[in-house]
């Protein structure tokens, strides 16, 4: 006797759990749709102060995303090494070691 009203005292909140409804769109299982953030422009990304977020790869994609101009590999290669590389070092200095 002792056994099933344990067993029913453990599975009554399973069941409950598994059987509630919810208004929610969430679904488990199904990979969440995330907003695209839009392109940025250059001018918005010289202005970002947040150096994690601004040299983040997904920004640094938006930024490409936002310039026709940096299309080709070869391009965002240059850009990378005369815009991206300099605007590093001058946001974040190497400190010299001692």
């Amino acid at each position: 006797m002792l056994r099933i009203v344990c067993l029913s005292l453990i599975l009554f909140p399973v069941v409950l759990t598994g059987c509630g409804s919810s208004d929610s769109d969430i679904e488990i299982g199904k990979p969440s749709v995330l907003a695209e953030q839009p392109p940025l422009t250059l001018e918005e990304w010289k202005a970002m102060t947040d150096l994690a977020e601004k040299y983040d790869g997904a920004t640094l994609e938006r930024l490409r995303a936002g310039n026709p101009d940096l299309k080709s590999d070869k391009a965002w290669a240059q850009f990378e090494k005369e815009v991206v590389g300099p605007s590093l070092v001058k946001d974040k200095p190497i400190k010299p070691q001692i």
